[in-house]
């Protein structure tokens, strides 16, 4: 992607791995999805049309798996609600970039045991990524934004400028410039980072 014309681009880390890790279905209450039984964490939401999503005022959220992430993976994900999971040995070199406010760490449990090697990464009233030839609707009860995104990828909130770390859905985003200061590698398990960058004055798709 070419350089935005305001001059910041951020690389995209997204979990390649199709392996999701379930939620553990006795550490939570349950709700009825879709005709199933599906467990249902306190930082949970659920949209008037049906689709339930990870609460868009929540930062930091502690999730407890049906087991533990297997293999060599350092970035991966919960299947129910897409919460972003990464180990603290990678997170330990842009952890500093976390806020704590607006991003937040969060604590892993496998059988009501918390996993030291292991946290979650989430933003509170995240920035959506858009798209040329996509779509995007608000959720009324939270404000979480969900898009679609097809064609050309961007940013195009402006309260985005300036910032080294952004947490979009289920992808880490971190600014061009930290990325080669850093020296930061792909973590395991990620696909090969994409850039993106912020595009003045655009509406969502």
């Amino acid at each position: 992607m070419a350089r935005s014309a305001d001059g910041e681009r951020w690389l995209w880390y997204t979990p390649r791995t199709a392996d999701c890790l379930p939620l553990d279905p006795e550490a939570y209450p349950s709700t009825v999805y879709d005709g199933e039984v599906v467990p249902w964490p306190d930082w949970a939401c659920k949209a008037p049309d049906g689709g339930i999503h990870v609460d868009a005022r929540i930062a930091a959220i502690d999730v407890h798996l049906a087991r533990a992430p297997r293999g060599r993976d350092e970035l991966t994900w919960n299947c129910d609600f897409q919460v972003l999971l990464a180990t603290r040995q990678w997170l330990s070199r842009i952890e500093d970039l976390v806020d704590g406010r607006q991003v937040a760490l969060g604590q892993v449990f496998v059988g009501g045991k918390a996993l030291p090697d292991w946290a979650t990464i989430n933003e509170s009233h995240a920035t959506e990524l858009f798209s040329s030839g996509g779509w995007s609707k608000v959720c009324p009860i939270c404000g979480r934004i969900s898009s679609v995104l097809r064609g050309k990828v961007f940013f195009s909130d402006p309260r985005i400028q300036g910032r080294p770390l952004i947490i979009a859905s289920n992808e880490i985003m971190v600014r061009e410039d930290e990325v080669i200061r850093r020296g930061l590698r792909t973590p395991i398990g990620a696909f090969k980072p994409s850039l993106v960058g912020f595009r003045r004055g655009r509406e969502p798709a």
